[in-house]
């Protein structure tokens, strides 16, 4: 017999002793009559009881942490940084009154699940086999009504249903980290949790490369039960509705088949005792979870993290239903209810691993800023199987004396960590399971792997009191998990240019932090991937034509240029002026961003300038989900790696985000327009040719029209297209 046990270290915290018996739906602690065998479903509450989470009071403490997320939201929609911080505003302002529209969607769903239930419960009394949809019975048996003692209540939504936020926080190899970083980390995770943020930990003390199979041993079992008891302790510090470990949530089976896991996920590792999880987790205590689930006879199991992180990651997303039609038809209307309404909401999966982001071979800073997974995933994976396979020789070199010269970044990275590819084994491994558990989560949600001293930099200053005074006041550093909190966005733009990112080349501290988004595909027409960079017309690279090229719906195409410059283009005069000379057209999404850009000739056709003529983002997606990021790296790393021109009016808000993108810009004569450009070597070309010649007039005389002179002549020379004639566009 299993029964719920407090965390060794310590109890559930001043606040959670008095909240927790409140909820009548999970065992108290302790109490041998709510034991439950691990093998059997989660307890039940009894006839008539009612678990709708919003229909409970909460804890003071959860009261005084929604009072000042409610102040800190109101201070956010007042000051100018309202715009980075929207996303955050969209989804955690306070609740407004319950949608109509959801009530018939609620009331649509739940006929389907009790009527599936009843008739499966029919063909099971009737026949004493369950026989799938071979047999059906009669339409007036289907309908019979079912008595119950209890009457099923008609309000399913109340007035104040406020959605549960959730994220998975996995730390990685916490017996290597300093009590001093856990209580920074401890402080970080309850700031989160009073913005709104539920957590739920995950301990994961395994090696970099843990031996196949995973053996549960006393050593291993110690280790895990200790650093457990630590992160507890630290977050009970912190965290006032306190924290405790939960031993009894997971279960785990031997069977090795599975069927699609839209259903469930069959084998592997699940979430038997989901009320030992969620009802905590809304109170605001932090469950730390260690990687042990038991199995059909009851015994305790050794699992992989990242498998309890994609069952948590299942059970959250609401995918599991085994066991459904075991329930009463009144506690199935509730559950039926509970899933369309009040279904938790998995925002964020965070991995604290030591090593940092993943790596990038390519960048200054040595890490992936910004992963677009359903663009980037296979390319990054193959990066990182090469790094993988490349890593023991480089590092033989190294040993040997081979080396010549500077190392660039990824090899210094090398020569100072793990030996052998245990390294990028584990970048993949973090790969793998956010990408994995990502694609059972909504589009919002979102990934971070970060190093656990990164994460415990908030107030790390004025609490731990790690840096004594010098007299001098300096600004406190961001915390990334608060900033990605608020912003969800990485604390650097993944479309800035490298040299911008303030990181030594030869660097061998842990990688800065990787955003992940299950992210949107991107469409370049024509693929530099696949043959080269845009080239200009020629018989082996012809133009493209928007309207009849078959792989563009010119259509939304042009409904995203008409939102995103809130003025309607004049397609004929657009499609006149650039027929010929298109270069390409970059697709986010189902048309949720983009860019044309094209050639201009100033000199009637002896130079081409490569100029981006559209970008164009759609209103519903600018300040988030990184549209913009996603197709401005594609232009300017895929399609012009050597740089491109474009203009755009002298008083638009954009051209700040566009400075800082840009490698120079200048005001054109008029003062209408400002000109951007990503070509290096630009200004310098035009110096020494005007050093050579004596003025910038003679430059262009009896020579090639200099870099800079064509791009201030396209930039000036370009007519507007738009429908109203307004100057400029």
């Amino acid at each position: 017999m299993i029964i719920c046990q407090k965390a060794q270290c310590r109890g559930l915290g001043r606040t959670t002793v008095k909240a927790f018996p409140r909820h009548e739906g999970i065992c108290k602690l302790h109490d041998r009559s709510h034991a439950l065998p691990f093998s059997v479903s989660a307890p039940s509450c009894g006839a008539g009881t009612d678990i709708s989470r919003n229909s409970r009071h909460h804890s003071p403490a959860k009261e005084r942490q929604r009072a000042e997320r409610d102040q800190l939201i109101k201070s956010l929609k007042e000051s100018p940084g309202k715009r980075d911080a929207r996303n955050f505003l969209k989804h955690f302002d306070s609740p407004k009154k319950a949608d109509p529209v959801a009530t018939p969607r609620v009331e649509r769903a739940v006929p389907d699940i009790v009527g599936q239930a009843r008739q499966d419960a029919w063909r099971l009394d009737r026949t004493g086999v369950n026989l799938g949809s071979l047999y059906e019975p009669g339409k007036a048996i289907q309908e019979s009504p079912v008595f119950t003692r209890e009457a099923v209540s008609e309000k399913l939504l109340p007035d104040d249903a406020e959605p549960l936020h959730i994220a998975l926080v996995k730390i990685r190899q916490p017996q290597e980290l300093s009590d001093d970083i856990l209580g920074g980390i401890a402080i970080t995770l309850s700031q989160m949790v009073r913005l709104g943020m539920n957590i739920a930990v995950v301990v994961d003390c395994d090696e970099d490369s843990p031996d196949a199979p995973l053996k549960l041993t006393p050593d291993w079992e110690e280790t895990v039960r200790e650093q457990a008891a630590r992160i507890v302790d630290a977050l009970q510090n912190f965290n006032e509705p306190g924290s405790f470990e939960i031993l009894q949530a997971l279960s785990v089976s031997e069977v090795d088949n599975s069927v699609p896991h839209t259903v469930e996920v069959r084998g592997g590792v699940k979430v038997k005792n989901d009320r030992l999880l969620l009802p905590p987790i809304e109170e605001g205590i932090i469950p730390v979870i260690p990687p042990v689930a038991f199995d059909e006879d009851s015994k305790k199991v050794r699992v992989d993290p990242d498998d309890v992180i994609l069952a948590l990651t299942r059970e959250f997303a609401g995918i599991p239903v085994a066991g459904i039609t075991e329930l009463q038809p009144e506690e199935m209307l509730h559950r039926a209810a509970k899933a369309v309404t009040e279904r938790p909401t998995l925002d964020r999966i965070i991995v604290l691993d030591p090593r940092g982001g993943i790596p990038h071979e390519k960048r200054i800073d040595g890490a992936h800023t910004f992963i677009n997974l359903e663009a980037e995933y296979r390319d990054v994976k193959n990066d990182l199987k090469r790094f993988s396979s490349t890593s023991s020789t480089s590092k033989r070199k190294d040993r040997d004396g081979e080396t010549g010269g500077s190392k660039p970044p990824l090899s210094a990275y090398l020569t100072k960590h793990l030996p052998g590819k245990s390294l990028f084994d584990r970048h993949m491994r973090n790969l793998d399971v956010v990408e994995r558990a990502l694609k059972l989560l909504p589009p919002s949600s979102s990934a971070l792997i970060i190093t656990p001293t990164e994460a415990a930099i908030s107030s790390q200053v004025s609490i731990l009191g790690e840096t004594p005074s010098t007299g001098v006041r300096t600004r406190r550093s961001k915390n990334p998990l608060i900033h990605n909190l608020l912003t969800d966005k990485p604390m650097v733009s993944s479309s800035l240019p490298d040299p911008l990112v303030t990181r030594p080349a030869a660097s061998t501290a842990p990688n800065p932090p990787t955003f992940l988004k299950k992210g949107i595909p991107v469409t370049m027409i024509p693929d530099p991937r696949v043959s080269s960079p845009w080239q200009p017309p020629s018989p082996s690279h012809p133009s493209i034509e928007l309207e009849n090229n078959p792989h563009i719906n010119f259509p939304k195409l042009v409904d995203l240029i008409n939102d995103s410059f809130r003025r309607d283009l004049d397609v004929k005069h657009y499609l006149a002026r650039i027929r010929g000379r298109v270069a390409g057209i970059i697709i986010a999404g189902d048309y949720e961003g983009g860019a044309i850009c094209t050639w201009e000739t100033p000199d009637d056709g002896c130079t081409w300038v490569p100029y981006l003529d559209k970008f164009a983002v759609l209103t519903s997606s600018q300040g988030s989900g990184g549209v913009a990021d996603i197709v401005w790296g594609a232009l300017t790393r895929s399609c012009f790696p050597s740089g491109l021109v474009w203009r755009s009016r002298s008083n638009n808000p954009v051209n700040k985000w566009y400075f800082e993108r840009a490698v120079g810009m200048w005001n054109l004569q008029g003062g209408q327009w400002t000109m951007f450009w990503t070509t290096e070597g630009v200004v310098e070309e035009w110096a020494e040719r005007r050093k050579r010649k004596g003025t910038a007039e003679e430059s262009g005389r009896g020579t090639a029209m200099t870099r800079w002179n064509a791009y201030v002549k396209v930039c000036g020379d370009v007519v507007p297209s738009w429908a109203d004639g307004k100057r400029p566009d």
